[in-house]
């Protein structure tokens, strides 16, 4: 029987974590509040109000099916073997795989969200998250619920590849949890010429924009070294900010959380009112 120590010690390790996700999301909204890019986007705003609104839906829903999908990723990462790669990690070479796997990881999501702008199915799940009109450190979790569960289920590529110990599985979930967070906050951070060298709030927020000479530019999310290589960059000038989200002709509500890829097909086959 396991008694209360034990339970304590299992759960030590998780409350860390997330004791450090709430103490960088709480820094980061600080300086959305100290620093803003748009003033108006306090917590009483309409659209951040809604973003809050529909993050909360998606990730109910992602949660409830979270089980589901990780079943189904354990069993493709088994049938690789549990990772098909064995990297060191003793000494130097620690850092040596950790930075490699770091480098293979963005690459692997550059070309993912890509592709989530090339393929029309895709794109239909992912608009869902460029649909804020709104930027703020939660939009980061603003992706349509079947989007975040097929990512999980389909394509836990790194630990196919990888065979990678605990501490290292920490120190990637820590590393990649920055660029979601601190690309979509309502930060005005000023890099001058170090702009394109690591992932920020300006330089995603170019890929969000209304602009047409913006779209389908600055996918990657730690280093922007991926679109110059790929030439999908767009290198903000100083005080760029445009604004952001989709051209759309109706309000986005709550039951879009649900069934927003679809939304476009209900709503043309539903009656017309007549004006």
């Amino acid at each position: 029987m396991i008694d209360g120590g034990h339970l304590l010690a299992m759960a030590a390790p998780h409350v860390k974590d997330v004791a450090i996700v709430f103490a960088i999301a709480a820094y980061v909204r600080l300086l959305e509040w100290r620093r803003p890019i748009d003033a108006s986007l306090s917590l009483r705003n309409r659209s951040v109000i809604s973003d809050w609104k529909l993050v909360g839906i998606s990730a109910s829903l992602t949660s409830l099916l979270t089980p589901v999908a990780a079943m189904c990723g354990a069993l493709i990462i088994n049938a690789a073997g549990g990772g098909l790669i064995t990297l060191p990690s003793h000494g130097v070479w620690y850092v040596v795989s950790l930075v490699g796997v770091v480098l293979l990881l963005d690459l692997y999501k550059y070309w993912h969200h890509r592709l989530k702008h090339m393929i029309p199915c895709l794109w239909a799940m992912h608009s869902f998250h460029h649909s804020a009109e709104a930027l703020t450190w939660a939009t980061g979790a603003r992706h349509y619920w079947l989007e975040a569960v097929l990512d999980a289920a389909l394509l836990p590529a790194i630990p196919i590849l990888f065979h990678l110990p605990g501490s290292m599985v920490w120190a990637l979930g820590v590393i990649n949890f920055f660029p979601d967070t601190c690309a979509h906050a309502n930060v005005r951070i000023h890099l001058g010429r170090f702009v394109a060298w690591i992932g920020n709030p300006q330089w995603h927020r170019i890929h969000h924009s209304l602009q047409p000479e913006h779209f389908d530019k600055n996918f990657a999310g730690l280093l922007p070294l991926w679109d110059i290589v790929f030439g999908t960059a767009w290198i903000p000038r100083p005080g760029e900010y445009p604004a952001t989200g989709l051209d759309l002709d109706e309000k986005i509500g709550v039951v879009d959380a649900i069934v927003w890829p679809f939304r476009r097909y209900f709503r043309a086959s539903a009656p017309q009112t007549a004006r």
